[in-house]
């Protein structure tokens, strides 16, 4: 166990042991949070890629080609998981509600693009993969071959993904308070029992993490302010 006298309480263990009746409000608030809590992660982590692929974006070199076929892989893949996909550990938490027509429908490009040329093999619409057989004739003898063209990168997605993700973020962060509120809610309202069964899964910080950094880091990131979440909420809610 840490040593400091604070103590830490592992939600997602608790969800599989507390009633899924009595508790149903509890253990979807815990869900959910979890779930914009990931795809915030998500989205920082393509943010990234995107950033350093502003910076090597016009270079014409072997490495800056193939680095950035990696990151916009990266970037594409990571953004369509966050906002897109719908998998069986998270809730979709409708990030494209912050979206206008036009974002939307750069968000539309981007998943077509992981569709239909990254996840899946296919030219997309604008031959981002461009392979033809050939058969050539020639003195030496005929035969077969495949010639293909491949992008690498494209400017346009990267710049589109940018988009996507300087609205995304914020209101995502948004959400982050709202629904850290209203977990901080169902944790008051818990019975005995829903509260002893969480009282029975104490987690150990520091021992999650293996970096002294880390270690001091997540004391600093959890100091936060209720008071400060009631006041970003209401900016939103005045934007929305």
């Amino acid at each position: 166990m840490t040593k400091s006298p604070d103590k830490a309480f592992d939600l997602t263990a608790v969800v599989d042991q507390l009633d899924p009746t009595r508790d149903k409000n509890l253990i979807r608030a815990i869900k959910v949070f979890h779930a914009v809590e990931s795809v915030g992660l998500d989205l920082r982590d393509a943010a990234e890629s995107v950033k350093i692929l502003h910076g090597i974006g016009r270079e014409n070199s072997e490495t800056a080609s193939r680095v950035g076929s990696a990151l916009l892989v990266h970037a594409v893949i990571i953004y369509s998981r966050a906002t897109h996909t719908r998998a069986v550990q998270r809730f979709n938490v409708g990030v494209t509600r912050a979206y206008d027509r036009a974002l939307k429908a750069k968000h539309a490009e981007i998943i077509d693009l992981r569709d239909k040329c990254m996840a899946h093999f296919g030219p997309g619409k604008d031959l981002w993969h461009d392979e033809r057989v050939v058969y050539v004739e020639r003195a030496s003898g005929n035969g077969v071959f495949l010639v293909h063209r491949r992008t690498n990168f494209s400017l346009k997605a990267i710049e589109d993904l940018g988009d996507l993700l300087a609205a995304a973020i914020p209101y995502v962060k948004w959400l982050e308070k709202d629904r850290a509120i209203e977990l901080g809610s169902k944790l008051t309202e818990a019975d005995k029992l829903a509260s002893a069964i969480i009282d029975g899964h104490e987690f150990d910080i520091e021992a999650f993490f293996k970096t002294n950094e880390l270690k001091s880091r997540v004391r600093e990131e959890a100091a936060f302010s209720q008071d400060l979440w009631e006041a970003e909420r209401r900016m939103w809610d005045g934007k929305r």
